[in-house]
């Protein structure tokens, strides 16, 4: 028998990755689902296991990862979709427990985190230029039904200092980033809220998905024949600006690809984009102008995400040559044209 080791008081745990087994006892013991299979989709901003009822039905639990940005915010985005859903529109509901919570609280090492089990949202991600007009009406969708949600407020609202500001505070903290760096993107950030500040009391504002960039909705035929989109992972929905949510698409590729300026796969896809979503919802001149501005946020909101969590990704998911490199890229979307 291995000789059993007392537990090391300076062993520090950041992040614990649960077994599917758990998962499963957790879904059995509080929602009274049994599970047939489980397995870990990833581990992102959160971590997501796909879960196979014995009955055949499909969930998704997500795990809520501890966030640089503060506590959690699922009173809202559950209330939210539930709000939604009441609407008729395409999103993946959250599924109570048995005693009607919306969440299980659950003590991890590391600290405090929070389970949700959600129904599963079938079909692929939209890959056709139809499939992405389907994306931009089903989002006008979500924004117009959104607009007389009364439920719990959201912890954040999706402003300069949420997309920007934090990131600053994070990039504070990076080791080994150099002073003249950090004030680079100091004069960045700033230069950016006032630009924001400027333009805000003209654009448009809406509660936002706030990760729209095309791989959080999935496309799929009803029984009817119809093509229909629903919608998911709403952890980082807020009130904001619907220049923001719209941005998200076009950063999504941009920076995917490496790319400073729009390519023609880009162009087109974000053409019908734009059209769906006009089919449905109206983007003024004001928002359209707004759009090189918020991609720039999103940038920010992006590798501060990264940059705010070292202690779990470390620093390769955010290199200090990547972030030297960034500034160029900042510089090229500044002038960017997405009108169309």
């Amino acid at each position: 028998m291995p000789h059993h080791q007392p537990h090391d008081p300076y062993l520090v745990p950041t992040h614990t990755t649960a077994a599917t087994s758990s998962i499963s006892h957790w879904v059995k013991e509080h929602h009274g689902i049994p599970v047939h299979q489980c397995h870990l989709i990833r581990r992102g901003l959160n971590d997501n296991y796909a879960l196979r009822s014995a009955d055949g039905t499909r969930y998704v639990a997500r795990l809520y990862s501890i966030r640089p940005r503060g506590g959690f915010n699922i009173h809202f985005e559950v209330s939210l979709l539930s709000h939604l859903e009441a609407k008729g529109v395409g999103v993946a509901a959250p599924v109570p427990a048995t005693d009607g919570r919306a969440y299980i609280p659950l003590q991890f090492p590391e600290g405090a985190r929070a389970l949700v089990l959600f129904g599963y949202a079938e079909g692929a991600v939209p890959d056709t230029l139809e499939e992405l007009e389907l994306t931009g009406r089903t989002l006008a969708r979500i924004h117009e039904a959104a607009r007389d949600y009364a439920g719990p407020p959201s912890r954040y609202t999706l402003d300069g200092h949420h997309l920007a500001g934090r990131t600053l505070g994070y990039l504070q903290a990076y080791p080994e980033l150099s002073a003249e760096l950090l004030e680079t993107y100091r004069r960045l950030v700033q230069g950016l809220l006032e630009e924001l500040a400027a333009a805000e009391a003209g654009l448009t504002r809406v509660v936002c998905h706030g990760d729209t960039h095309g791989f959080n909705n999935h496309v799929n035929t009803d029984a009817t024949g119809t093509r229909k989109t629903v919608f998911f992972d709403f952890d980082d929905a807020g009130p904001g600006f619907l220049a923001y949510d719209l941005s998200v698409l076009p950063w999504s590729h941009l920076f995917r690809k490496s790319l400073k300026e729009p390519d023609d796969v880009l162009r087109e896809r974000w053409t019908h984009y734009l059209r769906g979503y006009r089919a449905v919802g109206q983007v003024s001149d004001s928002d359209m102008a707004a759009l090189p501005l918020f991609l720039q946020l999103r940038h920010l909101w992006n590798l501060g995400e990264a940059a705010g969590r070292l202690h779990h990704w470390g620093t390769n998911s955010v290199p200090v040559d990547w972030l030297q490199k960034q500034v160029e890229v900042f510089a090229a979307w500044k002038g960017l044209d997405l009108r169309a």
